[in-house]
C-alpha cells in the first residue's frame, strides 16, 4: 500500500476515534441544571428553612427554652389528606432565636409557653417568623383599705378564682378586655382595668349595708319615697332594698326592655323612672339592692302555663298553694333564664346588688300533689335551688354586682332543706350574702325555750346569727339578716328593734336589713350617721 494512502487512512481513523471518545457535554449539563433546580425547589419551596425570634410582648425580652412546632397546613376542603403529617420542633436559644430546617409546604408555626397565650401563625413563603408572646396569667393580692388581706372572688371574662387567706390570687387565661371584677362581702365591689402587666393588686373599700325595704307602691308615691330617703339621710342607714319583681304577683315593676317580658306582658311600671331613681340614690351615696322574687310568680305562670308546677290529681292543671297562688317550676331552665335575664338587666341599669327572694319550692298547700314534670325526674330540690343560684352568680358577677339570697329564719338550725330546697351550706356556697329572715315574732312559742320568742329579740337574733355564721364558715358568703320592724302579738318599739340590730352586729352579721311591709320604720331605733 502506498505510504500516503496509509497515512491518510490512519488520520481519518484517529479523527473518528477521538470523536467517539469525547462525549457531548450537553446532556450532562441538562441533567445538572434539572438536579440543581430540583434541589433549589426543595430547599426554597418544598423544604425551606424558617428562622425567627421569640420575645415577651410586654418587655421585649428574648424568651429562651420555648418550644416551637412547625406543621404542614391542613389540606383544602375536598383535597385528600396526606398519609402522614410532618411535625418539626425546635427550642429557642439564650437569645430567643430558633431555626427549623426542611419545613413542609404551607407551614404553620405554633408557639406555646406557660403563662402566655399560644400563637399560631401561617408562614407560607416566609423565611423569618418573629413571635411576640402575650402573657395571659395575672397574679396579685386583694386587701382592704386597712391593709389586711381579703378572701375575695376575682372574675375576668369567663374565668373566676378566689384569693387565699393571704389575699393572693392567680388568674389564668386573662381575657382580651383585661378587666377584673373583684368582690368581697363587707366591701364595695371594684372593677379594675389593667394594662400590660402580670401583677395587679387591688384594694377594696369597706362597706356594711344597713338597709330598709322599699316597695313599689312607696316608690310610686313621691312624698313617701322622699320621706324614706330623708330617713336614710339623717340616720345610720346607708342602703335600700327595692322591689323590681313583686313577690306575690311576679310583675316586673320597672320599664323593662327585655323582649320576653314585653312578649309575655308581665310588667307593671310602678317605678316610673328607674334610671332617675338610681341616679338620685347614687348621688346620695346610698347602696342599692334590687329584690327579685323568683319562683312564686303569678304573672309568668299565667302567660306561660307550661312553666308552672302541675297537679297530679288534676292532670295537666296548674297546681296552687294554700293561698291559691301558682308557682313556677324551679327545675325548669326556662324559668331560670327568665329571672336571670331580669337580674342582669337591673344590674346593668346600676344596682349594686341583686337579692333573690322566694328561691325555694312551695311550703304551703297539698305538696304531695305537685307534679314536677320531666325536668324534675331524678333530681333533688337542693340541686334546683343551688343550680339556679350558681348560674345566676356566674352571669351576674362579671357585671360587678353582689348576689344575695333570702332564706327562712329556721334554716340555720336545721340540717335538711326544710322541704323547700334551702339547705344553708348549699345556698351560701353559691352567693355573696345569705340573708335569713330572723323575725322573732314568727318563731313559734317555746322556741329556744322562750315561752314567747318575740319578747326576747336580742337572744333570738343572737342565737340564730351564731348558728348561721357557723354554718357559713367554709364559704366566702357572709350573713346579712333581715330583722323585723313590725309588730305581731308583741308590740315592737325602738328598744326591741335596736336590740335586734345590736344582737346582729355583735354576732357576726355583715350588715342588716329592716323589714316592714308598709315601709313604716322606727327612727328611734336608729343611730345618727
Amino acid at each position: 500500500m502506498p505510504r500516503r494512502a496509509r497515512s491518510t487512512y490512519y488520520s481519518s481513523y484517529n479523527r473518528q476515534e477521538k470523536q467517539r471518545k469525547i462525549p457531548s457535554p450537553l446532556p450532562y449539563l441538562l441533567i445538572a441544571l434539572l438536579a440543581g433546580a430540583g434541589l433549589a425547589y426543595f430547599h426554597f419551596f418544598a423544604y425551606q428553612s424558617i428562622s425567627g425570634k421569640i420575645t415577651n410582648a410586654y418587655t421585649g425580652a428574648p424568651m429562651p427554652g420555648v418550644r416551637v412546632v412547625v406543621q404542614a397546613a391542613p389540606p383544602a376542603e375536598g383535597t385528600p389528606a396526606p398519609q402522614a403529617t410532618t411535625t418539626l420542633t425546635a427550642t429557642t436559644g439564650p437569645d430567643g432565636s430558633f431555626v427549623v430546617d426542611k419545613v413542609p409546604e404551607n407551614p404553620i408555626v405554633l408557639v406555646e409557653a406557660d403563662g402566655f397565650a399560644p400563637q399560631r401563625m401561617e408562614a407560607a413563603g416566609r423565611r423569618q417568623v418573629d413571635v411576640k408572646l402575650v402573657p395571659n396569667v395575672l397574679r396579685g393580692t386583694i386587701m382592704g383599705a386597712d391593709g389586711k388581706p381579703l378572701v375575695a372572688t376575682i372574675t375576668a371574662g369567663g374565668t373566676r378564682t378566689v384569693s387565699g387567706a393571704d389575699g393572693n390570687y392567680l388568674l389564668k387565661s386573662v381575657p382580651e378586655d383585661r378587666k377584673l371584677v373583684v368582690k368581697a362581702p363587707g366591701y364595695l365591689a371594684a372593677t379594675v382595668q389593667f394594662g400590660q402587666v402580670v401583677t395587679q393588686n387591688v384594694t377594696l373599700e369597706p362597706f356594711v349595708a344597713k338597709a330598709i325595704y322599699i316597695n313599689g307602691d312607696s316608690i310610686a308615691t313621691p312624698g313617701k319615697l322622699q320621706a324614706l330617703l330623708s330617713l336614710v339621710d339623717r340616720t345610720e342607714l346607708n342602703a335600700v332594698v327595692i322591689d323590681v319583681k313583686a313577690d306575690n304577683s311576679g310583675l316586673v315593676l320597672y320599664d323593662s326592655k327585655l323582649p320576653l317580658v314585653q312578649e309575655l306582658g308581665t310588667s307593671q311600671q310602678l317605678i316610673s323612672n328607674l334610671d332617675g331613681l338610681l341616679a338620685d340614690l347614687k348621688g346620695r351615696k346610698i347602696y342599692t339592692i334590687a329584690r327579685l322574687s323568683v319562683f312564686w310568680d303569678q304573672a309568668a305562670t299565667n302567660a306561660k302555663p307550661e312553666w308552672a308546677l302541675k297537679s297530679k290529681k288534676a292532670s295537666g292543671q296548674v297546681w296552687v298553694d294554700g293561698y291559691g297562688k301558682r308557682w313556677a317550676n324551679p327545675y325548669n331552665p326556662q324559668v331560670w333564664d327568665y329571672n336571670i335575664a331580669i337580674a342582669k338587666e337591673v344590674a346593668s341599669r346600676g344596682f349594686n346588688e341583686v337579692q333573690f327572694d322566694n328561691t325555694q319550692f312551695p311550703s304551703e298547700g297539698e305538696l304531695e300533689d305537685i307534679d314536677f314534670g320531666p325536668e324534675g325526674a331524678g333530681k333533688k330540690r337542693v340541686d334546683a335551688i343551688a343550680g339556679f343560684l350558681d348560674r345566676a352568680y356566674g352571669e351576674l358577677s362579671p357585671l360587678g354586682v353582689y348576689v344575695a339570697s333570702n332564706v327562712f329564719g329556721l334554716t340555720p338550725f336545721v340540717q335538711d332543706d326544710m322541704g323547700v330546697g334551702q339547705r344553708f351550706e348549699d345556698v351560701a356556697a353559691k352567693i355573696d350574702y345569705i340573708c335569713p329572715a330572723i323575725y322573732p315574732s314568727l318563731f313559734g312559742d317555746g322556741f329556744m325555750d322562750f315561752p314567747i320568742p318575740a319578747e326576747r329579740p336580742f337572744e333570738v337574733v343572737a342565737e340564730t346569727m351564731q348558728a348561721a355564721v357557723a354554718r357559713s364558715g367554709s364559704s366566702p358568703a357572709k350573713v346579712r339578716p333581715w330583722l323585723q320592724d313590725f309588730s305581731g302579738k308583741v308590740q315592737y318599739d325602738a328598744a326591741k328593734v335596736r336590740a335586734e340590730i345590736d344582737a346582729a352586729e355583735q354576732s357576726g352579721a355583715v350588715g342588716w336589713m329592716l323589714w316592714n311591709f308598709g315601709n313604716v320604720y322606727t327612727e328611734g331605733a336608729l343611730k345618727a350617721p
